[in-house]
C-alpha cells in the first residue's frame, strides 16, 4: 500500500481520538513505527489494515464502519494531493469516473510495486455511473467512504447501491452511484460531443469539438480533418507533404499530456508498437512530440472496422470468419513476439482494409510492453465501450498477458459465428459478473451449424482459466489455417 495512506492514517487517528481517553493509546499504536512509513514509500497492505483494525477496536467500532469513516476523511485530502491532475470543472461523478487514471498517474507510474485497487466505470447519465471495484484487500467499505467524502468535498450528496460484494463471496464489488443533490452543480452537466462512436465523458476531460479549434499542423504534418475523438486523445487526417500521402495522426489528450508519467507512457508504448512490422497490424510511421503534445503518425486506412461491419447486419460465411480470425492471430503473434500485449482486442480495434477486408489490428493505446517495469499498470480511465470482450483476469487483480488477447479473439469468433455474445447482461455489472463466473453458452448450442473443430477452438480461447487457453497466438493461427484447408466452405 502507498505510504501516503499511512500518513493520513496517523492524521485520522489524531482526529478520531482527540479529547478522549483513548488518544494516547491510538496515537502510540499508529506512530510507533513512523520512521518506516514514509509518505513516498510502498508497504505491505496488511500493515495498514492492522493499524485500522487496532483503531476500530480502540473506539469500539467494526472495521467496515471505521473504514467508511476513514474514507470520508481521506477523500478531500486525496483531491488536494492530486492537484493539477484534477480538472477544476470536475465534480463528484467526474472525479470517480477518472479515478483509475489518477491512480495510474499518482501511484502505479511512480511506484510500480504498489497495488492499488482496479476500478472500472461506465457513465450512464450525467447523474449516474456504474463502478466495479476489485482488490485483494477487499476494502469496499473504504471505497464507499471515499465516494461519500468526495461528494461532501464538492457540496453534493450520493446514493450508493452495492449490488455485489467480495465480502459476500462475489468476484468483485459493483456499485450504482447516483448524484441526488448539489449545492453548487446543476444536473445538466455538459458532456462532450461523440465523434465516430467515441465514448462521451465530462467536458473538462475531453473538450467539446466546437470549443477546441483544430490545429493547423502537428509535427510538420498539415491537419485536414478530425477523424475521431476519445478519452485518450484525438485522431486527425493529415497530409505528409514530403511523401505526398495522407496519414492519420493520433495526439494525446492535452489533459493527459499535462501529466509527465502519462506522456512518457504514451511515447514508450507507441515506440513499442512501432517496432512491430506485420501486414495485419497498423503501421506506425513516426512517434514524436509537438509543443508538449505527444503524437504518433500512422498509415491512413480505407475500409471499416469489424464493429461497423457487424452493425450493418451482414453475417459472414464460415470461410471469411476463419480468415479474419487467422489474420488477427497472426498479427497478435507478431506483437507478442516483440513483447507487446494489446489488452483491448474487440471488433472496434479490428480494421478491415480494402475490398478484400484484410485485417489490421489498430489502437495499441492500451497496450503494454511486457518487458517494462510497470508490471501493475492497468487501463487508463474507464471501460471503453462494451466490457463484453474483457478477459476475467482484467476484472480481478491479475496481470494481463498474451493469453488475455486470445480471450478477446475468442469472443470475436464466437460472436461472428453465433450472432450473439457468449456472456450477456443488461448492464456493465451483469456482463462482468457473467464473465467472472466463466459459464458461457456452449458455441455448439448457439451456432449448431458450426463444425465441431471450430467450436472446440473457440471455447478453448474463451476458457476462464488462462492455462486452459491455447499456448500462444501462433498456435491459434496454425490451427485455424488447418481448419481452412480441411473444412468445406459453409
Amino acid at each position: 500500500m502507498h505510504g501516503l495512506i499511512f500518513f493520513y492514517i496517523q492524521k485520522f487517528a489524531d482526529l478520531l481520538a482527540t479529547g478522549t481517553s483513548t488518544h494516547t493509546g491510538l496515537r502510540s499504536t499508529v506512530v510507533k513505527n513512523t520512521a518506516s512509513y514514509l509518505p513516498s514509500g510502498v508497504y505491505d497492505d496488511s500493515e495498514a489494515v492492522s493499524l485500522l483494525q487496532t483503531m476500530a477496536d480502540g473506539v469500539g467500532a467494526s472495521l467496515p464502519n471505521l473504514l467508511g469513516r476513514f474514507g470520508e476523511f481521506l477523500a478531500p485530502h486525496l483531491v488536494k494531493v492530486a492537484g493539477s491532475l484534477v480538472d477544476p470543472t470536475w465534480r463528484t461523478l467526474d472525479l470517480i469516473e477518472h479515478t483509475e487514471s489518477l491512480i495510474h498517474s499518482m501511484v502505479r507510474a511512480a511506484k510500480p510495486g504498489a497495488e492499488p485497487p482496479v476500478l472500472e466505470t461506465v457513465r450512464v447519465t450525467p447523474d449516474e455511473l456504474h463502478l466495479v471495484y476489485s482488490s485483494r484487500r477487499r476494502l469496499c467499505a473504504l471505497a464507499t467512504g471515499v465516494m461519500h467524502g468526495m461528494a461532501k468535498h464538492f457540496g453534493e450528496t450520493l446514493a450508493i447501491n452495492e449490488s455485489s460484494c467480495m465480502l459476500h463471496g462475489d468476484p468483485f464489488c459493483a456499485f450504482t452511484v447516483r448524484r441526488t443533490g448539489s449545492d453548487t452543480h446543476s444536473s445538466d452537466s455538459r458532456l462532450t460531443e461523440t465523434v465516430c462512436g467515441a465514448p462521451a465523458g465530462p467536458a473538462a476531460a475531453v473538450p467539446a469539438i466546437a470549443d477546441d479549434p483544430m490545429p493547423e499542423s502537428i509535427g510538420g504534418y498539415e491537419i485536414l480533418s478530425l477523424i475521431g475523438s476519445g478519452a485518450m486523445g484525438r485522431v486527425y487526417l493529415a497530409r505528409d507533404a514530403q511523401l505526398g500521402r495522407r496519414v492519420a495522426i493520433k495526439a494525446l489528450n492535452p489533459a493527459k499530456a499535462r501529466d509527465p508519467a502519462a506522456r512518457r507512457r504514451f511515447i514508450r508504448e507507441s515506440q513499442a508498437a512501432a517496432a512491430v512490422e506485420h501486414p495485419h497490424i497498423m503501421t506506425i510511421h513516426q512517434v514524436g512530440e509537438d509543443r508538449g503534445l505527444p503524437f504518433i503518425v500512422m498509415q491512413h486506412l480505407q475500409g471499416c472496422t469489424l464493429a461497423e461491419l457487424q452493425r450493418a447486419g451482414d453475417r459472414l460465411p464460415l470461410g471469411e470468419v476463419l480468415r479474419i480470425g487467422r489474420e488477427i492471430a497472426e498479427g497478435l503473434a507478431a506483437a507478442h513476439a516483440c513483447g507487446l500485449v494489446h489488452r483491448d482486442i474487440k471488433p472496434d480495434n479490428i480494421f478491415l482494409e480494402g475490398r478484400g477486408r484484410s485485417v489490421r489490428i489498430i489502437d495499441f493505446g492500451l497496450a503494454r510492453d511486457v518487458g517494462a517495469d510497470s508490471a501493475h499498470v492497468t487501463v487508463d480511465g474507464a471501460v471503453v465501450g462494451t466490457p463484453a470482450y474483457m478477459p476475467p483476469e482484467r476484472i480481478g487483480a491479475q496481470d494481463l498477458d498474451s493469453k488475455s488477447d486470445l480471450f478477446g479473439l475468442g469472443i470475436i469468433l464466437y460472436e461472428l459465428l453465433a450472432g450473439r455474445l457468449p456472456f450477456e447482461g443488461r448492464s456493465m455489472v451483469t456482463m462482468l459478473a457473467a464473465i467472472s463466473r466463466g459459464q458461457p453458452l456452449p458455441l455448439a448450442e448457439a451456432a449448431p451449424r458450426a463444425p465441431a473443430a471450430v467450436t472446440s477452438l473457440v471455447m478453448r480461447l474463451i476458457a476462464h482459466d488462462k492455462a486452459d487457453r491455447p499456448a500462444d497466438a501462433q498456435a491459434v493461427a496454425m490451427e485455424i489455417a488447418t481448419l481452412e484447408r480441411t473444412l468445406p466452405a459453409i
